[in-house]
């Protein structure tokens, strides 16, 4: 009578599998967003929202619809933090209380990774944008007739 025992390469092959498959299964959707801005501004105006619908119109211009958002105004430098795991979305735009043009460093980042970074003039006509959808399409603007 012989007794089957398994060789090494199919329990290596198990153990590879495995550990591809919770790979495979990982959600990749961001958790957390997380926003810095340095610069010369002492006030800055920072509106932000995860309830959102962005269009884009047959130009290719895009438009926001915030459906709700948060409205502060901070000091720089300004570093913090938001929920986005629900979601899936984040929109911000920051502009300089007073009328001046003021450069200010914006970096973004994605549960951790850096999804930009640039030094932005902002002023009231021209502020700093930036919008974050995952896996989800941006609408194309269209008429109800």
């Amino acid at each position: 009578m012989t007794i089957w025992k398994p060789p090494l390469v199919s329990v290596g092959l198990v153990a590879a599998l495995m550990v591809w498959g919770c790979v495979w299964w990982e959600d990749p959707s961001p958790e957390t967003v997380r926003v810095t801005m340095e610069g010369e501004a002492e006030t800055f105006l920072v509106v932000t929202s995860t309830e959102f619908i962005a269009t884009n119109d047959e130009s290719g211009a895009m438009s926001v619809q915030l459906f709700e958002s948060d409205t502060t105004v901070v000091s720089l430098p300004f570093d913090r933090s938001w929920n986005i795991s629900a979601e899936q979305r984040f929109f911000l735009m920051g502009t300089p209380v007073d009328s001046s043009a003021v450069r200010v460093q914006v970096r973004i980042y994605l549960d951790g990774d850096k999804d930009f970074d640039r030094n932005v003039d902002a002023m009231t006509e021209d502020p700093v944008r930036y919008i974050y959808v995952f896996n989800q399409q941006i609408l194309q603007d269209f008429e109800l007739l």
